[in-house]
């Protein structure tokens, strides 16, 4: 017996890659020895975790409010960007209720969707994959969605829109718009500093990318109180753990580190982006962690797997697409010698 909500009987779970390879590139992580430190400073920490964590997250949304510049009763914390976004669709839509997005972009968002039988649509990107704003615009009246969920920079692609683009989306639109800036630190178009100037525009970030930590899943949102009430009415008590809070408030005290590393991942995306051009590679400029890119080399994520080398293969509409996360030095130059073997 098929036990299952109807809503899911088709759907396809995110799968993650088990494969282990010494050049792990496949995933956008960051660098594993960033806060490496927090991890010591932990475990002489005076953490009592036969409490439950302060659901009120003071002194993680003081340093949020230290980072971003607003107050707690505008902040929201949660277990990663995925945990938010799934509360967003939760808190505001209903069944059959509409889900916009860009197509192609990250694919929890559509499978958000399916779970709480809401529709959901791909505003088509260019084909270079930029971004028209107009369009977009366009596919916003046409279908008249509840909920925009923007990834800007976008993954996969790495574009971006620029700050009057995603201006110019929330002024042409009464529905919700969730903009995940996950990627963000490593463009220069981020609305956050703006974002209390809107009554339907909320801002996702994570700790995931710039500070290094996807292993304890901490993201927050951004937006004015009464959007915040809102999802707090949703959110599950003690969302966030206790060590999770502790290594993330420690981390955001000590963001010079992040800016530091987000300089040389810049510094180093230009040089592999130039560097695949020159090898022939058709690669798009990206805004993120990460460089998106095609190639007719057939079974080409298995030929670097051969050579200790983990990258993003796509499939479907995006078959023979591959994304690489741009990481240390030494793992960009094994990469890229590695495909300089295989071509």
């Amino acid at each position: 017996m098929n036990r299952e909500k109807e809503s899911i009987r088709t759907l396809e779970p995110y799968v993650t890659n088990p494969t282990v390879c010494s050049v792990k590139l496949d995933a956008n992580e960051g660098d594993k020895d960033l806060y490496l430190d927090l991890l010591k400073k932990l475990g002489n920490s005076d953490l009592k975790l036969n409490y439950y964590p302060d659901d009120s997250y003071t002194e993680l949304k003081k340093e949020i409010n230290n980072y971003v510049g607003y107050e707690p009763k505008n902040i929201t914390v949660g277990n990663g960007s995925s945990e938010l976004l799934d509360l967003c669709v939760k808190t505001f839509l209903d069944k059959d209720e509409m889900i916009l997005s860009l197509d192609p972009t990250f694919s929890m968002y559509s499978i958000y969707a399916q779970v709480f039988s809401a529709k959901y649509v791909g505003a088509k990107t260019e084909d270079d994959f930029k971004l028209n704003v107009d369009s977009i615009i366009e596919d916003i009246q046409k279908n008249s969605p509840k909920l925009i969920i923007l990834c800007n920079p976008n993954n996969p692609t790495g574009s971006v829109l620029t700050k009057e683009e995603v201006r110019k989306i929330v002024k042409s639109t009464d529905a919700l718009i969730a903009l995940d800036e996950a990627y963000m630190e490593f463009g220069d178009e981020s609305l956050i500093d703006e974002v209390m100037n809107y009554d339907n525009l909320l801002i996702v970030k994570t700790l995931s990318k710039a500070f290094s930590l996807a292993g304890i899943r901490m993201g927050y949102i951004v937006a004015n109180e009464d959007i915040i009430n809102s999802i707090e009415k949703v959110r599950a008590p003690y969302n966030l753990n206790s060590l999770s809070t502790y290594i993330a408030t420690e981390a955001l005290r000590q963001k010079d580190r992040m800016y530091d590393y987000v300089k040389s991942i810049k510094e180093e995306r230009e040089k592999m982006y130039k560097t695949l051009i020159d090898l022939g590679v058709k690669a798009y400029k990206s805004s993120a962690n990460f460089i998106f890119f095609k190639s007719d080399i057939e079974d080409l994520q298995k030929k670097l797997i051969q050579k200790d080398v983990l990258i993003r293969k796509f499939s479907s509409k995006l078959e023979g697409f591959y994304r690489v996360s741009i990481g240390t030095k030494e793992q960009n130059q094994k990469f890229l010698e590695a495909l300089k073997e295989v071509i």
